[in-house]
C-alpha cells in the first residue's frame, strides 16, 4: 500500500545518466544546476551528488559509484570520499583533509534534524555505519575506525506499552580514536582527547582526557596521555625520522645525509624527481638557502621565531604547532607517512 511520502533509497535513474559522466562533463553539469564547485575536482564514474545547496571546495575527490544525498552539502578542501559509498541525510558538512572511506553507509531515519559534521583530518573507515536521524558532530582530528556502528535513534517496541524509545545526538571531541567495532549508543557525548578500547559499547558520555574498553564501556585511565618531555620528543621524532629514510630507501629511493650543527640535511632521487630536506633540530633563527622541498622545524618547543621565508620553494612544517604551508612530493610523502603515527598538519594557505 502506498504512502503520503514517497522516498527512492537508491536514485538509479540519475546514476544511470549523470552517474556515467565522465567527472568533467559531471561538474559542469552540477555547475549548470547553481552548484559551487571547486577547482581539480574529480567526480568517479556512477557517482552522483543530489542536494538543493551544495558547495565543493577545491582538490576533492570522490570515488566510484558513490552516491551523496542531502539538503545541504558541503565539503572542504583536499576532502575525499572512497568507492562504494552511501551518503543520505540532511546536512552534510565534511572539513579540510577529512576522509570518508569505502563501503561507509551514513543514513538511516531521516528527520529535519539529520546532520554529519566532520571536522578537519577527521576519518570514518570502511564498512561503518553512521545513523544520523539526529545530529552527529565530530571534531578535529578523529578517527572512526571500520566497523563502527553510531546511532543516534534507539527504539522498535512500543513506547506506549513501556519499551524505551530514544532519538538524541552524538557529539565527538577533537583527537578522539575509536579503533575498529565500537558502537555508540544515541545521546552520548564524547570529549577531547578519548581513546576506546576495540569491540566497545558506550552508552554514556565521557569525559576528556582519558582511556576507555569495555561493554559497557568503562574509563580504565584519566589524565590521560601523559605528556612527553622535550627529550622523549627528539627521541621519538628521530625514530620517525629513521623509518622514513627506510621507507624512502626501500622504495628505491637514493639518499645523502649530511648534518650541520642544528640542521640535517637529506637529499634525494627517485627516478627524475630530485629533492632536498632540511630538518631543523634547535634554535630556528636562521636563514635557510637553498629553500628545500621539504622544511621541518618547531619539533618540540613553542617559544621559537618562525624561520618561514618569504616565496616558499616547497613545504614547510611546523611539527609542534602541527601547520604546514606549500606544497612538494616530498613533503606529501612525509605528510602521509607520518599520518600513521598520528601527526596529522593544518593547512595555513
Amino acid at each position: 500500500m502506498e504512502t503520503l511520502i514517497k522516498k527512492t533509497k537508491i536514485p538509479f535513474l540519475k546514476v544511470a545518466t549523470i552517474g556515467i559522466l565522465p567527472s568533467f562533463l559531471k561538474k559542469l553539469y552540477y555547475r549548470s544546476k547553481g552548484h559551487s564547485i571547486g577547482k581539480n575536482v574529480s567526480i568517479g564514474i556512477g557517482s552522483v551528488i543530489i542536494g538543493k545547496k551544495v558547495t565543493i571546495r577545491d582538490n576533492v575527490k570522490i570515488g566510484l559509484i558513490t552516491i551523496i544525498r542531502a539538503e545541504e552539502i558541503m565539503i572542504e578542501r583536499f576532502a575525499a570520499i572512497g568507492s562504494f559509498t552511501m551518503i543520505d541525510t540532511g546536512k552534510l558538512q565534511i572539513g579540510e583533509d577529512a576522509r570518508i572511506n569505502e563501503q561507509v553507509i551514513v543514513g538511516g531515519m531521516k528527520t529535519p534534524q539529520s546532520a554529519l559534521i566532520m571536522g578537519k583530518r577527521t576519518i570514518i573507515m570502511e564498512y561503518s555505519f553512521i545513523n544520523t536521524t539526529m545530529p552527529i558532530t565530530i571534531g578535529d582530528d578523529t578517527g572512526i575506525g571500520g566497523h563502527c556502528l553510531l546511532f543516534t535513534h534507539g527504539s522498535w517496541l512500543n513506547q506506549l506499552e513501556g519499551f524505551p524509545v530514544t532519538f538524541a545526538p552524538i557529539t565527538i571531541g577533537k583527537s578522539v580514536w575509536l579503533p575498529w567495532r565500537v558502537f555508540i549508543m544515541p545521546g552520548v557525548t564524547i570529549g577531547d582527547k578519548v581513546v576506546i578500547g576495540a569491540n566497545s559499547m558506550i552508552n554514556k558520555s565521557v569525559q576528556s582526557n582519558c582511556l576507555i574498553a569495555g561493554s559497557p564501556a568503562k574509563v580504565i585511565k584519566e589524565n590521560f596521555p601523559e605528556p612527553l618531555t622535550h627529550e622523549q620528543k627528539f627521541k621519538i621524532f628521530n625514530e620517525q625520522l629513521e623509518q622514513f629514510i627506510q621507507h624512502l630507501i626501500f622504495n628505491q629511493v637514493t639518499l645523502n645525509k649530511s648534518e650541520e650543527g642544528n640542521k640535517i640535511f637529506i637529499s634525494g632521487k627517485y627516478r627524475k624527481d630530485a629533492f632536498t630536506m632540511v630538518f631543523i633540530t634547535g634554535n630556528t633563527d636562521t636563514k635557510i638557502d637553498p629553500k628545500p622541498d621539504l622544511l621541518i622545524y618547531n619539533i618540540s618547543e613553542t617559544n621559537v621565531k618562525s624561520p618561514i621565508p618569504e616565496n616558499i620553494k616547497g613545504m614547510v612544517l611546523n611539527i609542534h604547532e602541527k601547520t604546514r604551508i606549500g606544497s612538494s612530493k616530498i613533503g606529501e610523502e612525509y605528510v602521509k607517512f607520518v599520518s600513521r603515527f598520528g601527526l596529522r598538519f593544518n593547512r595555513l594557505d
